[in-house]
Parts: C-alpha cells; structure tokens; sequence
C-alpha cells in the first residue's frame, strides 16, 4: 500500500511540473540584437510572450518574458522625454515559443523527418 501511495505522488508531481509553461526571459535588447536569455516559469493566467517598443515607426527594444493574458495582443501608448512609442505584446501557447531558434528546430526536424521517409520509401 505504501509503494502504491509513493508512486502515485511522483506521478502527480510530475503532472504538476509539466502543466507549468517554460518561457525564455530576456530583460532587454534594442534593434534586434541577440539577448542573453534565461528559463522562466510562468504563473498560471500567464503566456509566454515577446514584448516589443516601437517608436517612429521603427523598432527600437524588445523584452522576453511571461505575462498575463490579458495583455496579449494589446498595445500600450505612453510618451517619454516628449517622444511616443508604443509597446506591443505578442504572445504564445507552448514550452519555449517565444524563441525563433525553438522554430527554426521545429522546422528542422519535420525536414529531417521527411527526407529519412522520402529515403526509406525509396529502397522499399
């Protein structure tokens, strides 16, 4: 009875860490370059999402990080030191999708898969 108890609590606890989202953190970078990114755990009511700041038209900084869903696909306007800029939220479903490299894997696997297919049908 004790060994069915202690395996249903490690079951249940690895239940709780994979429903917890894993999004990438970047504290801030401008024009595009690559930031140092680090793991964050996200809080329930939170997505995994890449903030960005635009003014003039232009990109100008942008912020890795969870947020709360209510703030996805929003855009807030503010002025600083007389100049407007706009921050823009765009969010995501899924472990580590706020992360171009994360696609482009994705992408590369599906790739890879298809040509070992391709290259097993052609020796059947």
């Amino acid at each position: 009875m004790g060994k069915l108890l202690l395996l249903c609590l490690a079951a249940l606890s690895c239940f709780g860490i994979a429903a917890a989202l894993q999004c990438l953190k970047c504290d801030f970078t401008m024009f595009d370059i690559p930031c140092h990114t680090t793991t964050v755990t996200c809080q329930d009511g939170q997505q995994c999402a890449i903030i960005r700041g635009r003014a003039a038209g232009r990109k100008l900084i942008m912020k890795k990080n969870c947020v709360d869903k209510l703030k996805c696909g929003t855009n807030d306007t503010s002025t600083w030191a007389g100049i407007s800029y706009t921050t823009s939220y765009y969010c995501c479903e899924g472990d580590y999708c706020n992360s171009a490299a994360g696609a482009g894997a994705r992408l590369s696997l599906a790739a890879g898969l298809a040509a070992l297919g391709a290259w097993l049908a052609r020796g059947l």
